[in-house]
């Protein structure tokens, strides 16, 4: 059961690599730079009670924590939320911590939020962790290519004011963005994404059929 799961969203995302490389023969690259610019969102940043970065398991430099630490530093945010997972046996909070500590950061800065098992519920059950911790304002720090889709995600989702996120995004290193047609990693990145971005619009739809 599981493994046909897997082979079915892998053969999905292989048809959507295999129709944006037959879009990108067709197109000329600075067509396709545009394309890839149309997933980036940026809010200004305000000082913020909190910096929040949420898991991408391609982050493997720690790119995003690291410009969580800079933010940090700039005085934008008390304290630093990380979504939490686990790798070999060890929680992503405390590789971070290790991190921040080496950068200079102070200790109790870094806190882990962990989203539970549920994958459906995670984004509601991060924002509702959030909330409860007593932040008013927080600086949501993404991928480039992931910053549209999270500023619908957590921006713009109805918070009656409770909460501000504030969407920071990032140029990775594992994602060329210049280029992304070219290189397998990005290709596959953003085949997720755009697959990603669908999923959560087709949420939305659903939701307002079951309202109506």
């Amino acid at each position: 059961m599981g493994n046909k799961g897997k082979a079915g969203c892998g053969c999905l995302i292989g048809i959507l690599v295999i129709v944006m490389i037959l879009a990108g023969v067709l197109m000329h690259p600075m067509s396709l730079k545009f394309m890839a610019k149309q997933f980036r969102y940026e809010d200004r940043i305000v000082p913020a009670d909190a910096v929040f970065v949420p898991r991408f398991v391609e982050d493997r430099k720690g790119d995003l924590y690291t410009e969580a630490f800079r933010e940090y530093f700039a005085g934008n945010g008390k304290v630093i939320y990380i979504e939490d997972d686990r790798i070999l046996g060890t929680n992503i909070v405390e590789f971070v911590s290790r991190m921040a500590r080496a950068r200079g950061v102070k200790e109790n800065v870094i806190k882990g939020i962990d989203p539970g098992p549920d994958e459906a519920l995670r984004t509601k059950a991060l924002k509702e962790k959030l909330k409860a911790s007593g932040i008013r304002k927080v600086i949501v720090v993404v991928p480039e290519y992931a910053s549209r889709r999270y500023h619908y995600i957590y921006a713009s989702s109805g918070n009656e004011g409770e909460v501000l996120y504030m969407i920071k995004p990032v140029q990775v290193s594992y994602f060329q963005k210049d280029r992304w047609w070219r290189d397998s990693l990005s290709r596959s990145v953003a085949a997720r994404e755009f697959l990603a971005s669908l999923s959560y619009y087709y949420s939305l739809f659903g939701k307002k059929d079951g309202a109506k």
